[in-house]
């Protein structure tokens, strides 16, 4: 079990555990139930309706050249620093590697907070994020009221097998493996209320502290 709190990360090596290592390494996806804890989750639906957000646009895809079109919230709005600190933390990074059964070690965590609105013409194709030495994805459901559709899905790129399709609860998080044997999205949200996640790379590349003193700019492709 792994909980983040305001004291630091919490890592119980219990059961649960040895079935989530295991469960990532045959999935390589596993999703950790209230992952954040309830003294940090109720600060969050304020903050999400009193920040800013930008139209952001990356990459080369599906639709009009683009992988992912979303609201990505300013780089310097407080949500963002409050989850790069919790995320960026040692012992988080060693457990991760542990339970990943990573061979390179985890040096940093580099996310943004996103929105995903019905009808809003977001949308996030199949992708691999290689790019700068992405090692592990994680994702985060800060969506106070439950949406509709917004699934993640992981898949083999070989043979389009879905891997794994996983829908999240408030404050449940899901961790995912960077490879370029594997493609991952999120499904169309429908219905009327937005999907809201904190989401970003656990990565090799660069000293946390390095990527903290980027982190109050807008985030770029």
């Amino acid at each position: 079990m792994i909980r983040l709190t305001t004291g630091g990360p919490v890592v119980v090596k219990d059961d649960e555990w040895v079935a989530q290592q295991r469960e990532f390494a045959e999935r390589h996806c596993v999703v950790f139930k209230d992952f954040v804890d309830g003294s940090i989750l109720e600060r969050v639906p304020r903050m999400l309706e009193t920040s800013r957000y930008f139209t952001f646009e990356h990459g080369a895809g599906d639709e009009e050249g683009l992988i992912a079109r979303e609201l990505c919230m300013e780089g310097s709005e407080p949500l963002v620093g409050v989850f790069f600190f919790l995320l960026n933390q040692p012992r988080l990074f060693e457990a991760m590697a542990e339970l990943t059964g990573s061979e390179t070690p985890i040096r940093g965590f580099d996310g943004r907070c996103y929105k995903m609105v019905p009808g809003g013409g977001h949308f996030d194709s199949w992708h691999s994020d290689l790019e700068r030495e992405n090692l592990y994805g994680l994702s985060i459901n800060l969506s106070h009221r439950p949406f509709v559709g917004g699934s993640f899905q992981i898949r083999i790129i070989a043979t389009r097998k879905i891997l794994r399709t996983v829908e999240t609860r408030f404050g449940d998080a899901c961790l995912f493996r960077i490879h370029p044997a594997l493609s991952h999205r999120v499904r169309a949200v429908r219905g009327t209320l937005p999907k809201c996640c904190y989401a970003g790379w656990f990565s090799g590349r660069s000293d946390y502290r390095e990527v903290y003193r980027k982190s109050a700019r807008p985030c770029e492709d």
